[in-house]
């Protein structure tokens, strides 16, 4: 990651983040909810999630 911008290293940091918390988040679903979503699904959510975050900032993308 040190031949990475900065930029470019938060940008990934977050889709780590984000994606780390979907999976805990499902993870919590089928445990105490019962409830389960397919690994698409499960992706749908996180992709959509990143859109939501990059339109909260005003960015057109993370980068």
């Amino acid at each position: 990651m040190a031949n990475i911008s900065r930029k470019q290293r938060r940008s990934l940091a977050a889709y780590c983040i984000i994606t780390a918390w979907n999976i805990w988040n499902e993870r919590n679903r089928r445990i105490f909810e019962n409830k389960f979503l397919s690994p698409m699904q499960l992706l749908l959510r996180i992709q959509e999630d990143i859109n939501i975050r990059k339109q909260a900032c005003g960015k057109p993308g993370l980068e």
